[in-house]
């Protein structure tokens, strides 16, 4: 057997680290140029919106002006008698003038108004193409975290390997959080935080031109500040239910269904059976967050009228099982799917911490049928354990 050159394997190694730095660099160069186009865009954005309404202050005024000129004509036209030729003449032509220049600005609002829907829908998409971008920066971090270890400890130890490949887990776990959360930020309350800086750079104006409208538009702040905290609220939940550890897992399983219940039509029935010290806590939490995150999917993509959540456990093993009445899907191509292109991160947030956990993760569906997930998990690390000696 031909003996491992260590040495040349690692210069190799080092080559394509330099190879994949290189291009790390290059995509967050990349990034870093379309967030300052991202800039220049939101500020042309806001330079527009405040162009309209200035424009719509112009509209308003020479509608009224319009309207006069009409009456003035009509009186005008009604009584030769008292007004000579000229008169007339004139009050036609300033008539005409200020409908020539309504038209115009109602034309020209118009043309501001398309130009700053075109530049909102770039904005969108630079915002796709930064998220796309980071993603692929996030999976070559991944990669550099595996490539700069030690290759060396890797052949020679067994338990290293294993370490090294759980610690690669774990960073990926990382990077997948992430990601989520910022998505959840940024497609949560960043947008309505912005909303609500955008329009309270106009509020001033808007009291200015009319105080009821101005207190109107205060409500309205009001409500997008509320929708924000609210989305705030739900991400720290996410991050870390503030329940769970007063209420332990059922009465937190059961807090989730009532927001699902109070947002949705969605009639869901649960059979949990109750919890205390039987199941270690970590699993107790990785628990709550597969069932959480079927729910949520649930939720969005199923259109499911029924739902039901069974959670039961013995001695060793804890079992989870969710049925839905949805459209279903096709079960092969999504996990095909989820594997290669790293999209949804919440069933691959599944799938890896079943795996971690050495559990069971089955899915049963087809389309127009409905779905059912069925999870395993050891009660504690002493199962798992137990397994590993196996």
């Amino acid at each position: 057997m031909p003996k491992i050159d260590i040495v040349e394997i690692n210069n190799i190694i080092r080559k394509i680290i330099d190879n994949i730095m290189n291009s790390k660099e290059a995509i967050v160069n990349i990034i870093d140029n379309i967030r300052k186009e991202q800039e220049s865009l939101m500020f042309e954005i806001a330079k527009l919106k405040n162009d309209i309404i200035k424009i719509i202050d112009e509209v308003d005024h020479l509608e009224k002006l319009d309207k006069q000129m009409r009456k003035r004509l009509v009186e005008v036209s009604s009584d030769f008698s008292r007004y000579t030729e000229k008169d007339i003449r004139e009050v036609y032509e300033r008539a005409y003038e200020i409908r020539g220049n309504l038209m115009s600005r109602i034309q020209e609002e118009k043309h501001l108004r398309e130009k700053r829907d075109a530049l909102e829908l770039q904005l969108r998409k630079l915002d796709e193409n930064i998220k796309s971008a980071e993603k692929v920066i996030s999976q070559i971090s991944v990669a550099l975290k595996f490539l700069e270890g030690d290759i060396l400890p890797a052949f020679e130890i067994d338990d290293k390997e294993s370490e090294m490949l759980l610690g690669i887990k774990i960073l990926e776990a990382q990077e997948y959080e992430r990601a989520r959360i910022a998505r959840d930020i940024h497609d949560g309350p960043a947008q309505y935080v912005a909303s609500a800086v955008m329009r309270a750079d106009f509020l001033p104006k808007v009291i200015m031109k009319d105080i009821e409208e101005g207190l109107k538009e205060i409500d309205d702040l009001k409500i997008i500040l509320k929708k924000a905290l609210k989305e705030i609220r739900d991400t720290i939940f996410d991050l870390r239910p503030m329940s769970f550890d007063d209420l332990g897992l059922i009465q937190t399983i059961q807090e989730h269904v009532k927001s699902i219940i109070e947002e949705t039509n969605i009639n869901i029935n649960l059979r949990l059976k109750p919890v205390n010290d039987e199941i270690e806590p970590i699993i107790q939490i990785a628990a709550y967050r597969m069932i959480q995150e079927i729910l949520n999917n649930i939720k969005k993509h199923s259109k499911a009228r029924n739902v039901d959540v069974k959670l039961d456990y013995g001695m060793k093993y804890l079992m989870i099982v969710i049925t839905d009445d949805g459209i279903g899907f096709d079960v092969e191509e999504t996990l095909k799917k989820v594997k290669t292109t790293g999209e949804n991160y919440g069933l691959l947030g599944i799938i890896d911490r079943v795996n971690q956990l050495q559990g069971e993760f089955h899915i049963v569906s087809k389309m127009g049928n409905g779905t059912t997930f069925k999870i395993k998990l050891p009660v504690n690390r002493g199962v798992i354990q137990d397994e590993g000696k196996d």
